[in-house]
């Protein structure tokens, strides 16, 4: 449990909010200066940039100036927090260069987290709040909260459309890994690879066992993954062999797919001899194109 404890997850949770709402005209900033001194704050701001209707479970409570709040597994969502993160939408408010830039009625707040909060909600619910659940795993507190605030449980969130946020767990399911793998594949916008990377590298260190699994089947998974991680693979090998260049070129081992099976390696998903069969490579060959020389 302590080397889950390190994965950085708000990497991920960033990247995948940005590929779940990527169809809307948003902006997104992960980082907000509150005030003009030092007070910096790591939460997300989602900025409407056009009055359109989201159709998104999430964005659809939306307005224009939206305060989100990631907590990673590891975290708790208490009962102060949540008055933090309202402290934080009153400075954020507060904020603009001009007074009441920000309108309070444009403001919504988000708290997410992979697990249901039951402490937190049983608390609110003491307080005079009530929880509606508009979707699965998305619930609105009305009659308390200062600015229109909705907790979402990832972990509770439908497969379709939020599968991106989903596999940021600990115990990610099979089902919501291959629906992301799919959605991945159909991605081709301009740095929607990056931001896959980016959630698969938290979800991958996660759930070693899970991916390591689909990784040793002969399967269509299987393939969806080696195909998100390695993308330039099939190219490269064309280009090689065209070219009658070495090896390793010729097999279509980019640098990107060599330091992709590398971290596999190190992350003991695969062995240096499974590394090295899919780099179509000798097992010598493959270390020293890695550096693995002592794993």
């Amino acid at each position: 449990m302590a080397e889950k404890q390190t994965i950085q997850w708000h990497p991920g949770f960033f990247a995948g909010i940005e590929l779940e709402l990527k169809n809307y005209q948003l902006s997104f900033e992960s980082e907000h200066e509150l005030t003009r001194g030092p007070l910096s704050i790591d939460i997300l701001i989602i900025k409407k940039l056009a009055d359109e209707k989201i159709d998104n479970e999430i964005g659809e409570f939306f307005r224009k100036h939206n305060v989100v709040e990631y907590k990673s597994p590891a975290d708790e969502l208490s009962i102060d927090v949540f008055f933090k993160v309202q402290s934080y939408a009153g400075f954020y408010k507060s904020s603009g260069a001009r007074l009441d830039e920000i309108p309070a009625e444009e403001m919504t707040v988000s708290l997410i987290r992979d697990t249901y909060p039951r402490e937190l909600m049983s608390r609110l619910k003491g307080l005079g709040a009530k929880i509606v659940e508009r979707h699965p795993g998305i619930y609105e507190v009305k009659g308390y909260s200062m600015l229109p605030t909705q907790i979402i449980t990832t972990g509770r969130l439908d497969s379709k459309g939020h599968a991106g946020l989903k596999v940021l767990s600990m115990r990610a399911k099979r089902e919501d890994v291959e629906a992301f793998l799919l959605e991945a594949q159909a991605m081709k916008e301009q740095g929607d690879r990056e931001k896959i990377d980016a959630v698969l590298q938290v979800s991958v260190s996660a759930n070693k066992e899970l991916y390591d699994q689909i990784y040793k089947e002969e399967s269509e998974m299987c393939e969806a993954l080696q195909e998100i991680m390695a993308p330039d693979f099939k190219k490269a090998e064309a280009r090689g062999e065209a070219r009658g260049e070495a090896r390793g070129e010729a097999r279509g081992m980019a640098k990107g797919v060599y330091k992709t099976l590398a971290e596999l390696v190190k992350d003991k998903i695969l062995t240096v001899a499974e590394a090295a069969k899919r780099a179509g490579v000798s097992e010598s060959e493959f270390r020293q194109n890695t550096g693995l020389t002592s794993v």
